[in-house]
C-alpha cells in the first residue's frame, strides 16, 4: 500500500555516518595491508622487489580494505541482526 508517495514496509535508506565508516576502515585497512604483505612474502616471484615490494603490496591491500569496511559499516548502521 502506498501512503503519501512512500511504500509502507520499506525503510528509508540513510547514509552511513562518516565516523562509523572511518572506524571500520581503521579496522579493515591495516588488516588487509598485513594480509597482503604476508601473501607477498609467500610468493617467490616477489623476492626481487624486496622491502619496496612489501610496502607496495601493503598499500594495495589497505586500499582493498575499503570494501569490507563499507560492508561492515552498513551492517552496523542497519543494526546487526541474525536473519
Amino acid at each position: 500500500m502506498a501512503s503519501h508517495g512512500k511504500i509502507v514496509g520499506r525503510s528509508e535508506k540513510r547514509s552511513v555516518p562518516r565516523g562509523l565508516l572511518l572506524f571500520c576502515f581503521a579496522l579493515m585497512g591495516p588488516a588487509f595491508a598485513i594480509n597482503s604483505a604476508f601473501i607477498a612474502l609467500a610468493v617467490p616471484a616477489m623476492a626481487p622487489y624486496g622491502v619496496r615490494g612489501l610496502v607496495i603490496a601493503g598499500l594495495i591491500g589497505s586500499v582493498f580494505g575499503i570494501f569490507p569496511a563499507l560492508w561492515l559499516a552498513r551492517r552496523i548502521h542497519e543494526g546487526v541482526r541474525d536473519s
